[in-house]
């Protein structure tokens, strides 16, 4: 099979011939049609991720069918269709235990620990497998981990949003921006939309944004315009520092900014009198869990979610793809096609 293999920080990946793998005890092996480039595999290309394993595959988007099964492996069976979460919990520890396995210690990540998902056949470990429904769409799947059951985790669970709260999602015309937007409207908000790209308005607006505000530097006084000078009840926060402090600005009094990018990997400055006297959160949120995932995938299979796809590309053109991903030229999610 063709894989795609990161060899050096900061060099092109290769793509080259390699074997396909044999599952060992506990695994499974998985045929894909798709995956998914997220901005974390450029992080770790250029770096960002110290441990990352080289020669490695990168990827961490993976779905499909089981061809085959290893040693030990229940619940599962040739010909499922799955998709895996973006690592692999270990099972056994405290935190994998309560259900709160994407803060497993002694996890594994696919495309940085073990090899990932930029090629057709995938070694994957069971405890990172979720059956999709029938009518899911394969599509949906591949971004049900990284994507939209990510962002279940962090709006359902770590903003706890309520039908009818204020969200403000920046980045609002990438890969993480445009599907929170979904997830936000499946769940019965009202959402506020920044992009500084012009040219992505009336996609974010076809997705349903309520309002969308194209901003190259300051946003937070059109927020307040919006929301009667109240600022939102949440700030999915998917771009970093270059929009950090509009972000934590256009939160109102008890509001929750939840940090879930950081496309520059700099740091940020709080300014320590209005997280006080505002009584602000401000909360990371980490991947999705098995749980989000399975919502992720309920909520496609009626229909609610819908993946917006920018482009499709066949493996050879991953070099490509990453240069356009950095550069904002992509609305969605970039898609490769395994062969």
């Amino acid at each position: 099979m063709k894989a795609a293999f990161l060899t050096e920080i900061n060099k092109p990946l290769i793509v080259k011939d390699t074997d396909i793998p044999k599952p060992g005890p506990y695994e499974v092996i998985i045929e894909q049609e798709y995956t998914g480039i997220c901005y974390r595999d450029i992080l770790t290309y250029e770096g960002y991720f110290p441990r990352v394993k080289l020669p490695i595959i990168p990827g961490h988007e993976i779905a499909g069918k089981i061809i085959e099964l290893g040693e030990n492996v229940q619940g599962f069976k040739v010909g499922d269709r799955v998709a895996s979460l973006i690592y692999i919990p270990c099972g056994q520890c405290k935190n994998c235990k309560l259900g709160l396995e994407n803060l497993c210690r002694n996890k594994l990540t696919y495309g940085e620990d073990v090899n990932g998902g930029y090629a057709k056949y995938v070694k994957v470990h069971v405890n990172s497998l979720v059956k999709i429904p029938r009518k899911a769409s394969i599509e949906n799947a591949v971004i049900a981990a990284c994507l939209t059951g990510m962002l279940i985790h962090a709006l359902k669970y770590r903003a706890k949003i309520r039908k009818d709260d204020w969200i403000l999602v920046t980045g609002a015309g990438g890969g993480v921006g445009i599907h929170a937007i979904q997830i936000a409207k499946a769940l019965e908000t009202k959402v506020i939309a920044v992009t500084s790209s012009e040219w992505k308005v009336n996609k974010i607006k076809e997705v349903g944004a309520d309002h969308i505000i194209v901003a190259k530097d300051g946003f937070v006084e059109e927020v307040k315009k919006i929301t009667d000078n109240e600022g939102v009840d949440v700030v999915i926060e998917s771009v970093g520092q270059p929009t950090f402090e509009q972000s934590f600005r256009s939160v109102k009094w008890g509001g929750k900014v939840i940090a879930i990018g950081n496309v520059k990997v700099q740091p940020v400055q709080v300014n320590l009198g209005l997280l006080i006297l505002r009584e602000v959160a401000i909360l990371g949120s980490l991947s999705s869990r098995k749980r989000e995932v399975r919502e992720a995938l309920r909520l496609a299979s009626k229909g609610k979610i819908k993946p917006i796809i920018d482009s499709i590309i066949n493996l050879e053109e991953v070099n490509e793809a990453y240069t356009k991903l950095k550069n904002k030229g992509a609305i969605g999610r970039i898609f490769i096609k395994l062969t």
